[in-house]
C-alpha cells in the first residue's frame, strides 16, 4: 500500500451492493458462524508503524461515545487529520451492534482520515482498491487491525462504508481459506483456463486461445493451485487458471475480486 498506511493487507472502498446481480451467499454459508481461526501470516500479528497518520483522541466532549464503544466492542475510535463527529460516533455504536462480536476479532481500532483518501486512489496492485463515483469512502488495513474512514458523500453512507470494511476484516481473520474458495465459487465465480485450439476455415491462420470453464467439482480440485495472494490477482500461483466473474457482471465493484464479493454480500447481509 501507499504511503500513510505502510505495508497493506486486504482494503476496500465502500459501499458497494450486490442486489440485482445474484449474490446470494447467505443461502449457501451462513455469515454469521465465522470464529476466529489462527492466523495465516504470523507477520499480521507485528504492528506497523505509521509516522504518516498522527492518531488524536476524540474531543473530550465526546469522550463518552469513544468510552461507550471501547467498553462494549473491545476497540479504539481515533481521529487523526481531521474529527469524527459526534453523530457519526454514535452511528459507528450503533452499526457495531448488529454486528456478532466474533466478527470484530479482526478491528482493534477505527480512524477517521482524509490525507489517504487522494494517495489510495492509485493504489499499487497488491491492494484492493475501490471507488464510489471517483471517492474513496473507506480501508481496511489488515496488518494493523485498523478501519480508515474517510469523507463521504453523506453521513448515512457510514453504516454501511463500516460493514463493508468489517467484511474484510471476517475474511482476513474469520475464515479458513477452503470456506473462503466455497464462499467465491458459490456467488458465481468460475476457474478457467485458456487452451489453444485450432480454428478451421481461417485463412489468416489456424491457431487460437479459447477460455475453458471449469465445472464446480473440477474448480473445487484446483484449489490448491491458488493462495490467499493470488486470489487477490484473480489467478492462480502458477499462472495456469484465473478466476473469472459471472457472466455480465465483470464490471460491476463486488467483482473486482472474490474479497469485493465477500464484502459486499457482508454489508448487505448484516
Amino acid at each position: 500500500m501507499i504511503g500513510a498506511i505502510g505495508s497493506y493487507g486486504v482494503s476496500s472502498y465502500g459501499a458497494y451492493g450486490t442486489q440485482g446481480f445474484g449474490v446470494n451467499a447467505s443461502s449457501d454459508i451462513n455469515l454469521g458462524q465465522f470464529n476466529p481461526v489462527k492466523l495465516r501470516n504470523p507477520d499480521a500479528q507485528k504492528p506497523i508503524q505509521n509516522p504518516a497518520v498522527q492518531l488524536h483522541l476524540v474531543p473530550e466532549v465526546m469522550q463518552w461515545i469513544a468510552k461507550k464503544i471501547g467498553e462494549r466492542y473491545r476497540m479504539k475510535v481515533r481521529n487523526s487529520d481531521i474529527p469524527f463527529s459526534e453523530e457519526e460516533l454514535e452511528m459507528i455504536y450503533a452499526t457495531l451492534a448488529d454486528i456478532p462480536p466474533e466478527h470484530l476479532f479482526g478491528v482493534e481500532m477505527i480512524v477517521k482520515n482524509r490525507s489517504m483518501q487522494l494517495s489510495l486512489q492509485d493504489a499499487p496492485s497488491n491492494v484492493f482498491a475501490k471507488t464510489f463515483k471517483q471517492n474513496v469512502l473507506g480501508a481496511y488495513d489488515k496488518d494493523n487491525k485498523r478501519i480508515y474512514l474517510f469523507e463521504m458523500e453523506n453521513k448515512a453512507q457510514l453504516a454501511t462504508v463500516l460493514k463493508h470494511e468489517i467484511g474484510h476484516a471476517v475474511h482476513s481473520y474469520n475464515m479458513t481459506y477452503e470456506t473462503f474458495f466455497a464462499f467465491a465459487l458459490r456467488t458465481g465465480w468460475n476457474v478457467a483456463y485458456h487452451e489453444q485450439q485450432y480454428i478451421p476455415g481461417n485463412t489468416l491462420y489456424n491457431l487460437g486461445m479459447r477460455k475453458i470453464v471449469l465445472s464446480k467439482e473440477e474448480a473445487l480440485e484446483a484449489m490448491t493451485h491458488f493462495d490467499w495472494e493470488s486470489i487477490r490477482q484473480n489467478k492462480d500461483r502458477f499462472n495456469k487458471y484465473i478466476l473469472s466473474a459471472p457472466e455480465g457482471r465483470q464490471d460491476h465493484p463486488a467483482y473486482k475480486n472474490p474479497y469485493e464479493t465477500f464484502a459486499c454480500t457482508y454489508e448487505k447481509t448484516h
